[in-house]
């Protein structure tokens, strides 16, 4: 037990100066990637699962859950195989605001939560297989547009 009160104390060092909330968004990183990580933990198995683009079985971000750095949290809007967006949920008197800023994750960048726009996608997939559809789709139409029947976003339908 002595032994784990300093082991937490070594690792708490690591956030010292840090605000909460930014320590919060790195435990959340910390803890998708140990889902992906074997027993034990290496520095190298680590390492790569950072660099290497994730197997197309696994999932993007099996928790579902950000916190973004304003302190806002994100809600999990939808998925397909290599994405998954969120919108954010405001507090305070812009909870109410006319525009919702949505925010994506890729099995490319597992890790990184980004504002849903053409800039970040493209930079997100390139060198990737998905790129030259992605560059038709946004050719024809924004990132967040929404089929108006359904309600889904219609950048989810690529595959």
């Amino acid at each position: 037990m002595k032994s784990e009160h300093h082991l937490l104390l070594k690792v708490m060092k690591n956030f010292e100066g840090m605000n909460k909330i930014d320590v919060f968004d790195m435990l959340q990183k910390i803890e998708v990637l140990l889902f992906y990580a074997s027993s034990p933990i290496t520095k190298y198995s680590i390492k790569s699962i950072i660099e290497a683009d994730l197997d197309q079985k696994k999932d993007v971000d099996p928790f579902h859950f950000t916190i973004l750095p304003n302190g806002n949290f994100c809600e999990f809007k939808g998925s397909n195989a290599w994405l998954h967006l969120y919108q954010e949920k405001r507090r305070g008197i812009f909870r109410f605001s006319l525009f919702n800023r949505y925010y994506f994750k890729t099995k490319y960048a597992p890790l990184e939560l980004l504002i849903l726009n053409k800039r970040n996608l493209l930079e997100n997939i390139e060198n990737t297989p998905l790129e030259s559809k992605v560059k038709i789709f946004l050719k024809k139409h924004r990132p967040a547009e929404k089929d108006a029947i359904t309600d889904r976003f219609l950048i989810l339908d690529l595959t």
